[in-house]
């Protein structure tokens, strides 16, 4: 919520005439998000990363065995 409310005042600001009468280009929500992320936004830290992964891991041998699991009682039944 903070990041939108960064970007709105941002947009805002920068969409304002400029002192030599020149109006700038006002910067993108990608832009400004990048800088943001850059400055302001903290980065993610090493052990959520690897938790991440560790719980990504865990989702594809939970689907291997519901895969396993689904042909061996279709087998069966039929």
């Amino acid at each position: 919520m903070l990041a939108t409310s960064v970007l709105a005042v941002t947009r805002a600001r920068t969409t304002t005439a400029a002192p030599s009468g020149h109006r700038l280009i006002p910067p993108s929500v990608r832009q400004v998000l990048r800088l943001l992320r850059i400055t302001a936004l903290p980065r993610p830290r090493r052990d959520h990363v690897l938790l991440w992964s560790a719980w990504r891991h865990h989702q594809h041998q939970a689907a291997q065995a519901h895969r396993r699991w689904n042909n061996i009682t279709a087998t069966a039944t039929t």
